[in-house]
């Protein structure tokens, strides 16, 4: 007989269930958040596990690596469908939720989600923690200006040298403006320093990185798109198909058939935002910066003179997407030409 478990992961805690395949519940227990805990508790059971499957959320990913370690046969499975699955129970436990899963594991009806690899893990760390400090001195920014704004001082055009000098000035000698601005200055500062160390090892990664160099002989595409790419992809292997990744990241179109009614609809936006964000920009940077001459811009300037430029940019992205893909698995650098992208569309 084949059991199935499920691991319904708090931060403190996990509520285990384990059904056989008639869906009867053989055992469940609460055991904390620990690898160890899990482990010893699924070989008390004394049953031959089949499948583990757990939700993908913030423990998700360590805690599938040192089980599989351990030789559990664990699946990360992806959230929409489980919240899909459980949205008619009445009573949200944990203890329900586990059931829930478990019953989703006994009859197959999941999608599993990648896990990345460390290497990856650590990457999308450096690149999100990046980001967070470039934010952070962009709402810095927008309170001093918004601040001053309000007392009839304006900012107006500034570069980053000339951003703390105007701000000075406009504070002038008003003691209480300073008490209240200057230590935002200091802040932004601070952020500004550890910031350009962050993007330095970005830099210094991608430098020595033969993929991220492949990635980066693309018109447009340079050393943070390289790497976010690189992250969400982390094994070309993966996608059976190079244009699938342009689905996995969300870059086509939604689709509405029931009955007499048939239509596509906006992109679904369903994958990773990070990367389609720094694909779309990309995208606007081949359109209407880069003066080299390829098929990939010609299609895409073709395509906007049709609909519009920001249709043309996500389509670009889109494409991108493929192309990057098919470069990592096949190891071959960018051609203008219009032969490489249209085998990269089509494979």
């Amino acid at each position: 007989m084949k059991y199935y478990s499920s691991l319904d992961v708090s931060l403190n805690s996990t509520a285990i269930c384990v059904v056989n395949h008639d869906g009867t519940f053989m055992s469940e227990s609460d055991v904390p958040s620990e690898p160890a805990a899990i482990d010893q508790w699924l070989k008390a059971t004394g049953l031959p596990i089949e499948r583990v499957g757990l939700e993908a959320g913030g423990l998700s990913s360590w805690l599938c690596q040192e089980l599989l370690a351990m030789g559990w046969p664990v699946i990360c499975i992806e959230t929409r469908h489980a919240k899909a699955a459980m949205k008619a129970q009445q009573v949200k436990t944990d203890r329900n939720d586990a059931r829930g899963l478990a019953h989703i594991m006994r009859t197959g009806w999941y999608k599993e989600v990648h896990v990345k690899s460390p290497d990856s893990q650590e990457l999308r760390m450096l690149l999100n923690n990046r980001r967070c400090l470039l934010e952070k001195r962009l709402d810095i920014d927008s309170q001093i200006r918004g601040s001053l704004r309000t007392f009839g001082l304006k900012l107006g055009k500034v570069t980053p040298v000339t951003y703390e000098p105007r701000i000075r000035e406009l504070v002038g000698d008003n003691e209480k403006f300073q008490a209240c601005i200057f230590p935002m200055l200091e802040v932004r500062r601070v952020l500004i320093e550890q910031c350009k160390k962050l993007e330095k090892l970005v830099l210094d990664y991608v430098k020595e990185d033969q993929v991220c160099q492949l990635f980066m002989t693309i018109p447009g595409v340079g050393p943070l798109t390289a790497l976010v790419y690189k992250t969400f992809v982390d094994r070309p292997e993966r996608f059976q198909k190079s244009r699938n990744v342009g689905a996995a990241l969300g870059l086509t179109p939604r689709k509405y058939a029931s009955g007499e009614v048939d239509y596509d609809g906006h992109i679904t936006k369903c994958g990773d935002s990070f990367v389609r964000m720094h694909l779309f920009e990309a995208a606007k940077v081949l359109l209407s910066r880069v003066g080299k001459p390829s098929e990939l811009k010609s299609w895409g300037l073709r395509l906007a003179k049709r609909s519009s430029k920001k249709k043309a940019c996500v389509a670009v992205a889109r494409r991108l997407a493929v192309i990057m893909h098919a470069m990592w698995r096949d190891g071959t650098v960018f051609q203008s030409t219009q032969v490489l992208a249209e085998l990269a569309a089509a494979a």
